[in-house]
């Protein structure tokens, strides 16, 4: 995310005086800036409320601000993202036995100065109003951990791993303990073929003291590959019903994938990985933009996941499997707005939701349960 950012100026410094190069996709355009002097071409791959990220031919995606765009160019975004919002209310299922959710809010800024880049959030199993984070690439193998009013709590390390690119985090209960999941799983180059999970039990924690270790182990390492494609995977959440893995793609179209892996039926020694990688099986295709995070709610009855806009939930009935839910449109949840928002998470109660951003001053958003039926 860091490098991609950091071409947003040449881009626009060079598109202003190269030639444009002939249009390679059929939703290519060009772009303007607000000053009405420079453009580029390029595709549309996303907007939230106050950015838009672009793909221009033979190089990677940038994001830049909407208010840095021409007039134009910000009256288009707006008339895509209001279609596709009606859109996606429209088709969002009307169940009145389904969780009643107020209106989002922020109720804290997260103190910690290193927590920079927050890319994955879960809750803490073993003291409810505690929660842990972890920075995105670039960082030590460090789990975060502060609380409802954004309080620092301290963190520590997982030990003999590194953070390639961790992307998500999930927060289970097996067999009376704690456990925390989390998913090296970044591929923005689509250049690697094998991803690992790590899983530790939650570190011990106390909280008025916070952090109490130094550095916790892994217990598992999964190592695994996707089976239809090398794909950049951004969001992932565990049922912890069966322990089956779900992960969602991250893709530069208006539709991702959804990839179930199964928990290991051996426990192997961590410093002993296996020769070959498991499979992530591809079980069913969502029509969202850039999914960012996910989770599964503590019954395995329900998962969110969210995009840089909004959060989408999906329920499955008793004995439904999970390929069967996802093919059913999802319930719309508005999000406030946020800047990069890569993180969810369902909070103690399973229904609660809570959201944050890779980007400082990072906020700590929580979207409420209204009770009573819906009307």
């Amino acid at each position: 995310m860091k490098v991609v950012r950091s071409m947003v100026k040449r881009l626009w410094f060079f598109a202003g005086i190269v030639c444009l190069f002939a249009i390679s996709a059929a939703d290519a355009r060009v772009w303007t800036d607000k000053s009405g002097r420079q453009q580029i071409e390029a595709e549309f791959v996303d907007a939230s409320r106050s950015e838009v990220w672009l793909k221009p031919p033979d190089a990677p995606t940038f994001s830049v601000r909407l208010s840095e765009l021409s007039r134009a160019d910000q009256d288009y975004v707006a008339e895509l993202l209001r279609r596709e919002r009606a859109e996606r209310q429209a088709a969002s299922p009307d169940d009145p036995k389904a969780i009643r959710y107020g209106p989002g809010r922020q109720i804290a800024q997260l103190a910690c100065p290193a927590l920079d880049e927050l890319s994955g959030m879960a809750c803490s199993r073993r003291h409810p109003g505690l929660f842990w984070a972890h920075n995105d690439s670039g960082d030590e193998p460090r789990l975060y951990l502060f609380d409802r009013s954004g309080r620092d709590l301290g963190s520590c390390l997982v030990a003999g791993v590194r953070n390639f690119d961790w992307e998500d985090m999930a927060s289970f209960t097996a067999g009376g303990k704690p456990y925390l999941l989390i998913a090296d799983t970044g591929n923005n180059g689509l250049s690697a073929a094998v991803h690992m999970i790590y899983v530790v039990e939650e570190p011990s924690c106390d909280p008025r003291r916070g952090v109490t270790v130094r550095e916790v182990p892994p217990v598992e390492i999964l190592y695994f590959s996707f089976e239809d494609d090398f794909r950049n995977c951004e969001a992932a959440a565990i049922d912890p019903t069966d322990k089956t893995i779900l992960l969602v793609s991250k893709e530069r179209s208006d539709t991702c994938h959804i990839y179930a892996l199964a928990w290991p039926k051996e426990h192997r020694p961590v410093d002993k990985p296996p020769k070959t990688a498991s499979v992530a099986r591809l079980i069913g295709t969502l029509k969202l933009r850039q999914v960012t995070g996910m989770d599964v709610s503590p019954d395995g009855r329900r998962a969110v996941v969210v995009t840089y806009n909004d959060a989408f939930e999906y329920t499955r009935g008793e004995k439904e499997d999970w390929a069967r839910a996802f093919a059913r449109p999802p319930r719309w949840i508005e999000v406030p707005e946020r800047a990069q928002g890569e993180a969810i998470c369902y909070g103690p109660d399973g229904k609660t939701l809570y959201l944050s951003s890779e980007r400082r001053p990072t906020p700590l958003i929580e979207i409420p349960v209204v009770e009573g039926p819906r009307r």
